[in-house]
């Protein structure tokens, strides 16, 4: 049995990106959050930048504010983004002194449960 490393450098020498701006980092979104419509277009975007600060940072508290210019809306918005992702149970966050601290929940038994439909 391969280890993960090796598996994972193979499959990146597989893949070449020519494109720069791919190059300097992109967001990989679950199919279970990118097909989940019952989540607004808005929603999985903001997953998906929040997926972005953990993979540049280990971790994610990033302040609304950032948050919704990058996405290009309001704080408002923002917020009611997140709320989806917590109401279906992707996301969860607790307050700090200064931000947020999200967590980006584990989402096994969303997997089992789309397996096992029809």
């Amino acid at each position: 049995m391969e280890n993960i490393g090796a598996i994972l450098k193979q499959r990146f020498e597989q893949i070449i990106v020519e494109n720069e701006m791919l190059r300097a980092g992109f967001a990989a979104l679950p199919y279970i959050v990118l097909r989940n419509t019952a989540l607004s277009a808005g929603a999985r975007l903001a997953y998906a930048v929040l997926l972005m600060y953990a993979w540049q940072e280990g971790s994610c508290f990033p302040g609304q504010e950032r948050m919704a210019k990058d996405l290009g809306t309001s704080q408002r918005h923002l917020r009611r983004f997140l709320q989806e992702l917590k109401d279906a149970g992707y996301v969860d966050w607790r307050r700090t002194q200064t931000t947020n601290q999200y967590r980006l929940l584990d989402v096994k038994t969303k997997l089992r449960k789309a397996k096992s439909r029809p």
